[in-house]
């Protein structure tokens, strides 16, 4: 049974049989349900029909490529996405991950490997990350909706983006180190994937800032880690 108690619904996007066969004989040895397509229209179809917890989605698809997939679903849905590719390149990732993407996973990879993503994705979307604190300066976080609100403008968050703002928000003015947000939010086998941090706190400044590429909000401590602040940057903090 997965560690949620109940029998979570997950979604296999791809082309290739042999390895969503893999995946699909893996997932429900594990006790979960798997419904599967072989291609991004067929994906969404699915999901319109019967909602998952997860979905884990090839990038190399016929028809419509992963990240155009996990684009209209992001349009509908904050529904976990671990994408899969062939490709191992940080290009690749990062772009993965701006499409809105949960995690990443590269082929050919062990079942061990993408069983330990999803249940560690799973688990993130089950908690919310910590106690709420409703704002730092113009920074706000409506827990109903689960949006930042930012200088009034309110703006959707993935459930991944959450957990992390949550965290800023929460300890407003706290330098927080990498290792800390890592864990927290990724869980500790990503003690080493600095680069996802990183990109997503590329998202964020996007979202917080004026001036994205000169943050004066959520600042990095160089070596440290970041801290959201709710006024101009302290003495020692530089941007990165």
């Amino acid at each position: 049974m997965p560690e949620g108690g109940f029998q979570e619904r997950i979604l296999i996007v791809d082309d290739e049989p042999r390895y969503r066969r893999l995946i699909v004989t893996n997932l429900r040895l594990e006790g979960y349900l798997v419904e599967e397509a072989a291609d991004g229209p067929q994906a969404l179809r699915t999901l319109s029909e019967r909602p998952c917890d997860l979905v884990v989605l090839d990038l190399r698809l016929p028809i419509m490529d992963g990240y155009e997939v996990c684009r209209r679903i992001r349009q509908e849905s904050n529904v976990p996405i671990v994408m899969v590719t062939a490709l191992d390149t940080e290009a690749e990732m990062i772009r993965g991950l701006d499409f809105g993407a949960d995690d990443y996973v590269v082929k050919p990879f062990r079942p061990e490997t993408l069983l330990a993503r999803i249940r560690a994705v799973l688990r993130r979307s089950r908690t919310g990350g910590g106690p709420i604190v409703s704002e730092c300066g113009a920074v706000s976080l409506d827990p109903v909706t689960r949006e930042l609100i930012v200088r009034g403008d309110r703006k959707a968050l993935t459930a991944t983006e959450w957990r992390l703002m949550n965290l800023f928000v929460g300890q407003c003015g706290h330098v927080l180190t990498h290792e800390y947000l890592l864990a927290r939010v990724w869980g500790p086998e990503y003690q080493d994937d600095v680069e996802y941090l990183r990109v997503y706190v590329r998202r964020l400044r996007q979202l917080v800032e004026e001036d994205p590429k000169h943050p004066r909000h959520l600042v990095t401590r160089a070596g440290i880690g970041y801290m959201l602040t709710d006024s101009a940057p302290v003495s020692g903090v530089e941007d990165a």
